[in-house]
């Protein structure tokens, strides 16, 4: 017998039994004593393997295949699948699968897919399902392409696994973030289920007193295809109902008394109701639940704790009203020389709850100079702004009264905290500058020490600005050290510019950017007065509330003023050699 060769090569296979009293002669490719060999050698690999292999042959495509195959044609396409086109069977999902059949027969070219997702109808109802599959060209006699084998293997339940256990994964991390009441609980839930592909539709359930509350749903007509009876009889009894694909779960853990809600969940359409899914359903419930539990004892909690903590805040803000006025009260107006514009700024930080040790201070001294203050002392409560008392206060009267330069002054006042017995509260970085009287050129010679704080910065009369970076001595209040004057000189049209660090310091940005920020802002303040170049630059880095309290004071050469001191000169060298 000439089919022999065929009935060796599927004795031991189900669907082999079936090819051998299949009427081949009826399709395309007649009977199986005229096909050719090269067709005999891929029907024989086919039935010797037990991976899904199918083959499709000719012009038509049409369909032999294996056991394997056979178990993925669903209850519907295996019935008439052998000996059909595969246009014909898998009609559905063609314009998936014709560029692999095209790059094959066309081009003879091999095609190669991982889990790819088909919409498929072949059980009666469009499924979802995902396919790892080869598609290789198959020679004939002539060594021309006249097939297709396909070997492939449905991955569906792997791939649902793995995107179900993402989804109880985003679940669980969202409800373990979460910190707010039951209410948005139910919203949070229901916004991360309602993006999973693995649920249709869901509604959240509150207990309230006046009976169950639909707290949120991501899609409103579940609420209508559930009957309210058997959601309160669930509350009630807490014992889970399934309707068709809908499970009706109780909130609650194993050792409540009772429970607190309800989570109706809707199972994927396009997927049988199986026991994958019901499990899945379940979980994702009982971490619901878990969850519910734990955030309305929270709330209870945490109703304790507010109001222990309202009794505390009117306390702690009377202290705060306190040293918000001994604060307000050290930050007086600058003095008003002739020849200089002076303007200070403060803003205090966005949270109510601290108190800065900022603080600016300008005066002059007995022998004309104009000194400047920029400070910040080491904490945010009322024993900072304590501290910043008593610390501008002693520089301001050491300054005053000995006319001493800038680190000389704070030289002295490192030994008044010591000797006074202030304590480790008064430690601070501090900037002193003093500025000289004008010179007949109209200069004035700044000097200054620092210790420990952010650099001055001048924004020259032509728009550069010049960073005064130094090395800084230690923290006012550590020790007694010997401290170093720095000198610049100040031009018409120039401004000094000292500032606290709350202005350029910002979690996570390094230093140098900071200072960078800062420069850029000030760049062209010549052009701005002294109001509105603080202004800017307060805008541009410390915008709205800030995290920090922040100082600033600004001087300039008022206008004018070096014209006027270059005519003195003048004057006063024509009345020498006269």
């Amino acid at each position: 017998m000439e089919s022999k060769w065929f009935a060796a090569a599927t004795k031991s296979s189900v669907m082999g039994t079936a090819a051998m009293q299949f009427p081949w002669e009826s399709t395309p490719l007649g009977p199986m004593s005229t096909w050719p060999a090269s067709l005999r050698q891929a029907v024989k690999l086919c039935y010797s393997t037990r991976f899904p292999v199918m083959i499709a042959w000719g012009p038509e495509l049409t369909m032999i295949y294996n056991d394997a195959y056979r178990d993925m044609l669903g209850t519907d396409k295996r019935l008439t699948a052998l000996g059909a086109s595969a246009r014909c069977v898998w009609e559905e999902i063609w314009d998936d699968l014709e560029p692999h059949f095209d790059s094959v027969l066309t081009h003879g070219r091999p095609t190669w897919s991982v889990d790819a997702p088909l919409i498929m109808n072949r059980s009666s109802f469009e499924e979802e399902t995902t396919f790892t599959f080869s598609f290789s060209p198959l020679f004939d006699d002539a060594g021309e392409v006249s097939g297709v084998l396909d070997i492939a293997m449905e991955t569906t339940e792997h791939v649902l696994d793995r995107r179900r256990l993402k989804t109880i994964d985003a679940l669980h991390m969202a409800m373990a973030d979460h910190r707010g009441d039951a209410q948005s609980l139910a919203t949070l839930v229901v916004d991360v289920l309602g993006e999973s592909p693995d649920l249709a539709r869901c509604a959240f359930y509150l207990s309230a007193d006046s009976g169950l509350v639909l707290a949120a749903a991501s899609d409103t007509t579940l609420v209508d295809d559930v009957d309210p009876e058997t959601v309160a009889h669930v509350l009630s009894s807490r014992e889970h109902s399934v309707v068709s694909s809908i499970l009706i779960a109780p909130l609650a853990r194993p050792h409540d008394d009772s429970a607190t809600g309800v989570l109706v969940l809707e199972a994927n359409l396009r997927r049988p109701f199986d026991a994958a899914q019901r499990s899945f359903l379940m979980v994702t419930s009982a971490a619901v639940g878990a969850a519910l539990s734990a955030t309305l004892a929270q709330q209870t909690r945490v109703d304790y704790l507010r109001a222990r903590a309202e009794l505390s805040e009117l306390r702690a803000q009377r202290v705060r009203e306190s040293s918000m006025t001994l604060q307000r009260s050290m930050l007086t107006p600058p003095p008003e020389p002739s020849d200089l514009e002076i303007a200070v700024r403060y803003q205090p930080a966005a949270s109510d709850l601290q108190i800065g040790g900022d603080w600016y201070d300008a005066f002059e001294t007995t022998g004309g100079a104009t000194m400047l203050v920029i400070g910040d002392v080491t904490g945010h409560d009322h024993h900072a702004a304590a501290a910043m008392g008593q610390l501008r206060g002693l520089i301001r009267a050491i300054a005053f009264d000995t006319g001493l330069s800038p680190a000389r002054v704070l030289e002295r006042t490192d030994r008044a905290i010591g000797g006074l017995e202030l304590g480790p509260s008064v430690t601070a970085t501090v900037v002193l500058a003093r500025i000289d009287p004008a010179a007949p050129d109209g200069t004035r010679q700044i000097q200054w020490a620092n210790a420990g704080h952010p650099p001055p910065v001048v924004v020259r009369g032509d728009g550069q600005v010049e960073l005064l970076q130094t090395a800084n001595d230690l923290l006012m209040g550590i020790t007694t050290v010997d401290r170093v004057d720095h000198r610049t000189t100040l031009g018409a049209g120039d401004t000094l510019f000292l500032y606290t660090d709350g202005l350029i310091e910002r979690r996570g940005q390094p230093m140098p950017v900071s200072m960078d920020l800062l420069i850029d802002a000030l760049a062209g303040g010549h052009r701005l007065t002294l109001d509105a170049l603080s202004e800017h630059v307060l805008s541009r880095l410390a915008p709205g509330a800030a995290d920090d309290d922040v100082a600033l004071v600004l001087l300039r050469p008022a206008p004018g003023a070096a014209l006027l001191q270059a005519a003195e000169a003048d004057a006063l060298s024509t009345a020498g050699q006269s």
